[in-house]
């Protein structure tokens, strides 16, 4: 099958196009002829050797939507000609979507809702699965209580704030536009204009002492400002702790720190936190076919060489406002 494969990575990274084999489909693999995915940090991140877990065999990413061409023999939830979306490789062991066909576990993919277009199913899975672990898992969310988004329009942003709202949170997001801060006040959502507005300043003008929950998307400087919002014995969640900061400011508070790594059960072979993200990503893609959170696709990348070069090269460059596709 066509393929396009990392060769080294590092600075240097360059994905080229090969003639692959497939790996024997395991006896709880589906197998997959891959229809839609999209490209994330974690993507990225491994490309450029930034994170040991990429693929042995070259082939990133790991959300995908596409048709079930084979199952194992001990499959019992999943047919073949069902029409999937998965989080299902694209790291360690397991190759990913960047490719014609796919293996994934059976217990990482759910049935796509027939009202749900390729392009937003292959946008789904990591987002999804990252939003609900840093909602339900990590922060236990209740009606009533106040969470920050930092990052409020970028892929996991703009779905974790939706779904908080849904969950009846009070929701503040950051944005870096006009554009963004408009998107998050039609949701429902309060804007914080962060380039304009001081986090001292975005307490005082709400009038409260912090918020229960910060959900820091973006990380660096970001994730020390979130000392400030955050009210004394709160949390902060972080998808992005690759960073070096001064912690002191937590302890004068009593803070609580916790990063999220969405990858690690895929990654480690841990069932019962597959089956968990399992529930979850069948939730998502559900309420998002129902039109109940919006999903975002700022850009579709053609399945073409030069293009998913471009893609990868200028990702990490530029502030995103929703997702990247590639169909």
């Amino acid at each position: 099958m066509k393929a396009y494969v990392v060769e080294q990575y590092g600075k240097d990274a360059a994905l080229t196009e090969k003639d692959v084999t497939l790996g024997q489909t395991g006896n709880y693999d589906l197998k997959i002829k891959v229809e839609g995915t999209s490209l994330n940090p974690l993507d990225t991140k491994m490309f450029f050797g930034h994170v040991a877990a990429a693929p042995v065999t070259g082939i990133l990413q790991g959300d995908v939507t596409g048709t079930i061409i084979e199952i194992g023999e001990s499959v019992t939830s999943f047919s073949v000609g069902d029409h999937v979306i998965a989080f299902g490789g694209g790291l360690g062991n397991r190759s990913g979507a960047l490719a014609e066909e796919m293996l994934v576990p059976e217990q990482m993919a759910v049935l796509r809702p027939d009202n749900l277009d390729i392009a937003a199913a292959g946008c789904l899975p990591v987002i999804s699965l990252t939003a609900m672990e840093v909602l339900k898992e990590r922060a236990a969310v209740q009606s009533g209580m106040r969470l920050y988004v930092a990052g409020g329009t970028g892929g996991v942003g703009h779905l974790v704030g939706q779904l908080a709202k849904h969950y009846g949170c009070d929701v503040t997001a950051s944005a870096s536009s006009d554009e963004k801060a408009t998107w998050l006040e039609q949701h429902g959502i309060r804007p914080h204009r962060y380039r304009d507005e001081s986090a001292e300043q975005l307490l005082a003008r709400h009038g409260h002492d912090g918020f229960d929950v910060i959900i820091d998307t973006v990380g660096g400087d970001h994730l020390q400002e979130s000392f400030i919002l955050a009210k004394e014995r709160g949390k902060i969640i972080s998808i992005a702790t690759r960073t070096t900061q001064d912690l002191t400011p937590m302890h004068s508070k009593a803070l609580t720190l916790e990063a999220v790594f969405v990858a690690l059960p895929l990654l480690k072979g841990k069932e019962q936190e597959m089956l968990r993200q399992q529930e979850h990503l069948a939730e998502v893609a559900q309420l998002v076919a129902d039109g109940v959170i919006d999903l975002v696709i700022e850009e579709q990348v053609p399945r073409q060489l030069d293009a998913l070069n471009a893609a990868y090269q200028t990702f990490d460059q530029r502030s995103h406002f929703g997702k990247v596709s590639i169909i």
